[in-house]
């Protein structure tokens, strides 16, 4: 079913069952990204060793404009 614009309308039920598709499947990833950021910290604490801040932003904004740039080397935080 068309309305005058060319969209496709929808029953308010297929419209909520969309709906709730799409929040659902933001629930996961938004869970599968925690899950990985707090594992990452678990591995940082353990090693004892990451990148710094401003190496990474550097490298990033060197290669996103194309330039070539030194990857940043882990380094060791803990005494």
């Amino acid at each position: 079913m068309s309305d005058r614009s060319g969209t496709t309308a929808k029953s308010p039920h297929a419209f909520m069952r969309e709906a709730l598709g799409v929040q659902s499947r933001l629930l996961e990833q938004r869970q599968a990204l925690v899950s990985a950021a707090l594992q990452a910290e678990r591995d940082a604490v353990e090693s004892g060793s990451g990148f710094g801040c401003a190496e990474v932003d550097a490298y990033f904004e060197a290669r996103a404009a194309q330039r070539s740039a030194r990857r940043p080397r882990p380094r060791t935080w803990r005494k």
